[in-house]
């Protein structure tokens, strides 16, 4: 209870990855969706706003967290566990640690988005309408609009749909849907063709606006943790051969990108963007600590500055007080040390009795999944 991050409630457990939901979750996009429902004052329908902001959203960063944790163990990896919280999702991963390895893990992520983005876009144009509209992050996904291929017309969800003189492309009005009441910007209806989009047409429309949006978010805001500050840390470790350097230099871009939010949320009055602030700010703060924890090496010493200041003869200094992130960093350092080390012991365990089977059956006894176990642990020690 002492970690905030396990804060969590299991949701369920497949291909050997536990999937949790944040308690903040709840308590952050249910008022959420609450204020926005209040603020659109009865004009969209509320299951369009909790779909769209939860469920769509919930699911579509499920995906982005599965594209890293398979990732993972297709480079030889390992992936137990997904966090989803109000700011994303945490994919629990141990990967090689080589900056490809890291690179390729980190891009999987957007790569799913991406993927979605071209299976719905694909899925439109197969029904006759186009994407491109649905690829505009600046437009409103409630009203979804696009242009049909068939017969020239833009069609569009029940909030703002368009009116046409019959057998053309002529718009002669326009119909409106607020709440339960329709309104019908046209002389004579009756005598119109309305361009409306079919159900699973407005869905496609709004799974790849979001989609996108979460590509786009991912790959252009460089700041660590986001992937495309990992992608960044990639890149600069393998140009400088230094993982502490390059950390270095992604925390504090980190830092900046946390400020620029900070002044976006103040003139904008958008507390989401303050929160994803604090976290980028908290955990660039926490990463750096981390990695000069490393460079001080096992003995709490830092030797670079060589080894006579252990001779000086001075009294001890007084043991400061640990404050309350420095105890949360601690705490998660050492329960992934025991993970990791109780993991090992449980890998060797399997490697023996697997290698006596071979011994005793052949190689050919070995199951799919048993092949790719003994891959997986061999190339963990080979890159030790």
């Amino acid at each position: 209870m002492h970690d905030p991050m396990k804060w969590a409630l299991p949701l369920y457990r497949a291909f050997g990855i536990q999937v949790r939901v944040h308690l903040l979750f709840f308590l952050i996009t249910i008022p959420m969706c609450l204020r926005l429902i209040g603020e659109a004052k009865g004009t969209v329908w509320w299951f369009d706003i909790f779909m769209i902001t939860t469920g769509l959203v919930f699911v579509s960063v499920l995906l982005h967290e599965y594209g890293h944790s398979f990732s993972a163990r297709w480079v030889g990896g390992d992936s137990t566990e997904i966090l989803l919280w109000p700011l994303g999702g945490l994919a629990y991963v141990t990967v090689p640690h080589t900056p490809r390895h890291n690179a390729i893990v980190t891009a999987c992520g957007p790569a799913v988005n991406l993927a979605i983005c071209l299976v719905c876009s694909l899925a439109l144009v197969a029904g006759g309408f186009s994407p491109f509209k649905a690829l505009n992050p600046f437009k409103s996904s409630y009203a979804a609009e696009t242009y049909n291929f068939q017969d020239g017309r833009t069609y569009s969800s029940e909030y703002r749909h368009f009116y046409y003189k019959p057998g053309t492309a002529e718009i002669v009005g326009v119909g409106l849907q607020v709440g339960d009441q329709k309104f019908d910007l046209v002389a004579t209806p009756d005598q119109a063709e309305r361009a409306v989009l079919p159900a699973w047409a407005i869905w496609a429309w709004r799974l790849c606006w979001i989609n996108w949006l979460l590509f786009l978010f991912n790959v252009l805001i460089p700041a660590y943790p986001m992937d495309c500050g990992q992608l960044l840390h990639a890149f600069l470790w393998s140009r400088w051969d230094d993982h502490s350097r390059a950390t270095t230099v992604c925390c504090y871009v980190g830092y900046g990108v946390a400020a620029i939010m900070l002044g976006v949320m103040i003139a904008t009055n958008e507390a989401i963007l303050g929160g994803l602030a604090l976290f980028i700010g908290l955990t660039c703060y926490l990463k750096m600590r981390q990695e000069a924890e490393t460079e001080r090496g096992a003995f709490g010493y830092d030797f670079s500055q060589g080894y006579t200041s252990l001779e000086r003869d001075e009294p001890p200094a007084r043991p400061k007080r640990k404050g309350m992130i420095r105890s949360w960093l601690d705490a998660r350092k050492a329960k992934k040390i025991q993970r990791e080390s109780e993991q090992r012991i449980q890998d060797d365990e399997r490697m023996d009795s697997l290698l006596d089977k071979i011994a005793k059956q052949g190689k050919q006894s070995l199951t799919d999944e048993e092949r790719r176990f003994m891959e997986r642990v061999s190339a963990r020690y080979r890159n030790k």
